[in-house]
């Protein structure tokens, strides 16, 4: 964006106080400049000159009402924009659904179980290649669940049960689980989505509504209500529609905004809100706004 910025302030009897901004930079930064809200919104004038050698200068007029922080705070937007956009976390292998028949009460602490057998054989591997022994024994998850490692049963003095007493579904998914584990496979991508308010706010904005209710989930009806509460415009009805449509029941955790300073003495505000399940995140940390 343009590199330089030099501001001068006129007085007329016709137009009062006035503040100039001129850039100076690269024509086609300058071009791009003299379109975002951030450099001209709310000018009165805006000029654009091209000079030589591919440079160009950008003057911005601000009358004096731009320029006056009054003494009435308000909370309107100059502009509100809202961006719903997916992004990627990365998960524990075990807690992927395609595994959840193995959170079983028959048998408490499996998947935790499995995870310690793959766990163990990584280090009995470890340990065989640093004596200098061949490696030679294949893995065999029941082996370290329920051998030497086993549970012991404080009523009749025997081991933990064998794998096999269990349903077929939950022997196969075992196995793959640990096996996969003991390769190194031990996590996922998961696409999730955030959605994004920035907003541009004269001097005199109440900043201390952009952190109301930071660190909770907001129910879906509750960021609803927010996107509606502010300027209203078409696109938002679809954002709305949306997140009712598919992601009703589930959370969206706010996140502290960000709060930045701008030339003109407004503020940027961008506030975050990260998508989650039903019960993902401990409401013990992370309380409901609902």
């Amino acid at each position: 964006m343009p590199a330089s910025v030099h501001v001068e302030r006129t007085f007329s009897e016709v137009n009062g106080w006035e503040s100039v901004y001129t850039y100076k930079g690269q024509y086609a930064d300058i071009v791009t400049a003299s379109t975002n809200s951030a450099y001209v919104g709310n000018a009165t004038r805006v000029n654009v000159r091209q000079e030589d050698g591919g440079y160009g200068v950008l003057e911005v007029t601000f009358a004096s009402i731009d320029n006056t922080i009054v003494d009435t705070p308000s909370i309107e937007p100059e502009t509100d924009v809202w961006t719903f956009a997916p992004y990627e976390v990365q998960r524990n292998a075990w807690e992927h659904p395609y595994f959840a028949t193995l959170q079983f009460v028959a048998d408490p602490g499996h998947v935790s179980k499995i995870v310690a057998a793959a766990d163990s054989y990584q280090n009995k591997v470890r340990g065989d290649m640093e004596a200098g022994t061949r490696v030679g024994t294949a893995f065999k998850v029941e082996a370290y669940m329920y051998g030497s490692n086993a549970d012991s049963n404080s009523e009749t003095g025997t081991d933990g049960l064998p794998l096999g007493v269990y349903s077929t579904a939950i022997q196969n998914k075992t196995t793959e689980l640990a096996n996969m584990l003991a390769q190194g496979r031990e996590t996922y991508n998961e696409d999730k989505y955030t959605l994004r308010n920035t907003r541009i706010v004269p001097a005199n904005t109440l900043l201390k509504a952009s952190t109301y209710r930071k660190g909770y989930q907001w129910t879906t009806n509750r960021v609803v209500d927010l996107i509606l509460t502010q300027k209203v415009e078409a696109t938002k009805y679809s954002i709305c529609g949306e997140l009712l449509l598919d992601f009703a029941g589930t959370y969206w955790l706010k996140k502290a905004p960000t709060i930045t300073e701008l030339y003109n003495g407004k503020f940027e505000i961008a506030s975050e809100f990260i998508n989650h399940e039903a019960g993902e995140l401990p409401t013990e940390f992370y309380p409901y706004h609902a």
